[in-house]
């Protein structure tokens, strides 16, 4: 009885730290001074397109801006000044400062793919997964024609739908057409911190998705 308890134990610890290791939003924008501080570790540079967990904290300083979209729930979070947040389930808090955020609510397909954004670290298993399961409803045509809509919708300035067309292509393993896209957006603006940071974080997802294609 003593064991099967103490194994109970064990496997509700592991589940609970499986639940709170999940990403739960993805930051679409930073500018200024952004930190993140993941659990007791100390607090680094938030770099644009990262995905962020459950109890992360959003450190920001001065002039500072930061975008979060968080995947449930389709919210999406634009905070301008300086103070701290806290990340939750569904949205974030404030902990410290007077800070309110601008709030919108994306489109359920517009957060599907911005939630299959490659994570930082290259990791292209989860899509390359999805790939194989996609219904006919996500092939490039209606991927193609949700993004034409997505624009004519946006404001300038929103990368939003390009957001959902880089994901998409890379899903479907259009390199090409991601690259392209790319080049595009170079071409139409200055360099930017969230631009960089796209550059860089495609750039390593294909070359990691070529080399484990290759295996």
């Amino acid at each position: 009885m003593h064991k099967a308890y103490g194994l109970g134990s064990v496997l509700l610890v592991l589940l609970s730290m499986g639940a709170s290791a999940a990403e739960v939003a993805l930051v679409t924008a930073a500018s200024g001074n952004v930190k993140l501080q993941e659990g007791k570790a100390a607090a680094s540079e938030l770099k644009p397109f990262i995905k962020v967990r459950e109890g992360d904290r959003l450190l920001m300083e001065g002039a500072s801006r930061l975008q979060v979209v968080y995947f449930e729930g389709g919210r999406q979070e634009t905070w301008s000044g300086r103070g701290a947040l806290e990340v939750g389930n569904v949205s974030s808090k404030a902990i410290k400062g007077t800070m309110q955020p601008e709030i919108k609510t994306l489109p359920a397909i517009l957060v599907k793919q911005l939630a299959k954004t490659p994570a930082q670290d290259g990791n292209v298993k989860t899509g390359m997964i999805r790939m194989r399961s996609m219904p006919p409803y996500d092939r490039l045509e209606t991927v193609e024609k949700n993004y034409d809509e997505m624009r004519k919708q946006a404001v300038a300035g929103d990368l939003n739908p390009e957001l959902y067309l880089l994901a998409s292509y890379f899903e479907l393993r259009e390199f090409d057409k991601l690259e392209a896209l790319l080049r595009q957006l170079n071409e139409k603006a200055s360099e930017t911190q969230e631009l960089a940071a796209l550059n860089m974080l495609y750039a390593r997802a294909i070359r990691d998705a070529k080399s484990t294609a290759k295996q």
